[in-house]
């Protein structure tokens, strides 16, 4: 597969180490000298210095054999012309990263659809960031949360209490409601496993759930024991993310929040004043400890700090911290400062740029890959894939399938039936899968899911 990406930041060198490592052929295509220079020394791919949308320089970049065209630059409108000239080109699949709002809705005012302007897919990262922290929003016990087959299957982690229900039991015994399995478990020393029917579940470990979204809840109190009520939210930062998680808390459809949002800058208040209707809006200044707001803080039952500089956020989380908060999630751009987090015991971050490397990545797998989640923090996976009628264990079962040691079928979605397989359970073909696995055992599913 010869895959070209235009844009050598922080996605497009996270995808072009992930896609190297499949063994595909890639090339970067990245305008700034300096950016170029880098990525030519860090990463063993053919860079191109020069500007993405020239059709002079993606004839450099083979565009005429690729199978594969990413567009992920920080220019909204220069990612939908690249595309639109690798369309031209006839390259099978076209992605664009559109962070702005306007541009989308640029592209539906054209009155044509993406397919017709060159674009097949388009990822929006701040959206999907802002998607996933309202997600963390309403199951404050968890720490990762993905869902799964249109919303019908979730995956959730939860770090186990020592007064759970669960606390001591194997697996095996364990009473977990009907149509959810526990798929991987971290111990507190580090180590991960997928584990087996013989594992017991102890205090502290983070045990990662698949199952029914009905059952969800129910499961995750068994574990935690804990009844986290979010009535009051403060988002620290103005910028896309932050108001755009905001309107999703007031057009909420469940629980009703009170949220505050706090942001530096005048004019940028005086614009979510006019566009949020149900949110206090706050000024503080990010030179002063009135931007952290100790006040508003300290009665928060989630703090969100989403301001564009980590550090900010950092310090904002270490405060929320001391101060009490039931819950702190912060963006995150840079993963260096992910072990910061760590050393200060918050679990609950969100990078853009992992999250929209990982989406396009599911493009780059064969087979019919509907999703692909990557864990922070663990070398797992979670995959959702469709059974092909011509793929090796359509029509067997999972016992007699032969898959390898560090992989589990957590649910499969069968029409409107989602089952909990066991080893005799058969698979069908276009089974909806929702798989979690280990990274280096993912990458080896292609050959038990490909069409033949």
């Amino acid at each position: 597969m010869h895959i070209v990406i235009i844009g050598g930041g922080k996605v497009g060198r996270e995808l072009a180490a992930n896609i190297h490592k499949k063994n595909h052929s890639v090339v970067i295509v990245e305008k700034d000298p300096v950016t170029a220079k880098e990525l030519g020394k860090t990463l063993d791919v053919l860079v191109i210095n020069q500007d993405g949308a020239n059709m002079a320089t993606l004839e450099k970049a083979n565009i005429s054999s690729a199978d594969i065209f990413i567009a992920v630059t920080q220019i909204d409108e220069l990612n939908l012309m690249a595309c639109m000239m690798a369309d031209r080109a006839k390259v099978p699949t076209t992605i664009a990263r559109v962070r702005n709002p306007e541009s989308h809705r640029n592209i539906a005012d054209t009155g044509f659809s993406k397919e017709e302007i060159g674009v097949d897919y388009v990822i929006n990262p701040e959206r999907a960031v802002a998607l996933e922290i309202s997600r963390m929003i309403h199951y404050p016990e968890a720490a990762d949360i993905e869902y799964f087959s249109k919303d019908k299957v979730m995956m959730l982690s939860i770090t186990v209490s020592e007064k759970a229900e669960m606390t001591g039991q194997n697996l095996q015994e364990m009473p977990l409601p009907k149509g959810c399995i526990v798929v991987g478990i971290k111990r507190p020393d580090g180590s991960f496993i997928v584990p087996s029917g013989k594992d017991i579940v102890k205090p502290d470990d983070k045990v990662y759930l698949i199952g029914n979204v009905k059952v969800m809840r129910k499961a995750s109190w068994l574990f935690h024991h804990e009844d986290k009520r979010i009535r009051k939210v403060v988002i620290l930062g103005g910028g896309t993310v932050g108001y755009t998680l905001a309107q999703m808390l007031e057009n909420n459809s469940g629980p009703k929040f009170q949220v505050k949002l706090v942001e530096k800058d005048l004019k940028r208040c005086e614009e979510l004043k006019r566009n949020l209707h149900k949110t206090v809006i706050l000024q503080g200044d990010s030179s002063e400890l009135t931007y952290y707001n100790e006040e508003e803080i300290s009665e928060a039952d989630v703090l969100v700090t989403v301001t564009e500089d980590d550090r900010t956020n950092i310090i904002a989380a270490i405060m929320g911290e001391k101060l009490g908060c039931n819950k702190i999630i912060s963006g995150i751009s840079n993963n260096e400062y992910t072990y910061v987090y760590a050393a200060a015991g918050i679990d609950n971050y969100v990078n853009p740029y992992l999250m929209t490397a990982y989406k396009i990545l599911r493009f780059t797998r064969k087979g019919d890959l509907r999703n692909l989640s990557h864990l922070k923090g663990e070398d797992a996976e979670v995959l959702e894939l469709v059974v092909p009628g011509s793929c090796k264990v359509a029509g067997k079962k999972i016992v007699d399938a032969n898959f390898p040691k560090g992989m589990l079928i957590g649910t499969i979605v069968r029409g409107e039936e989602i089952i909990i397989p066991h080893g005799d359970t058969v698979l069908e073909p276009d089974d909806d899968l929702v798989i979690f696995a280990l990274t280096k055992i993912s990458n080896k599913l292609d050959a038990y899911f490909c069409r033949a």
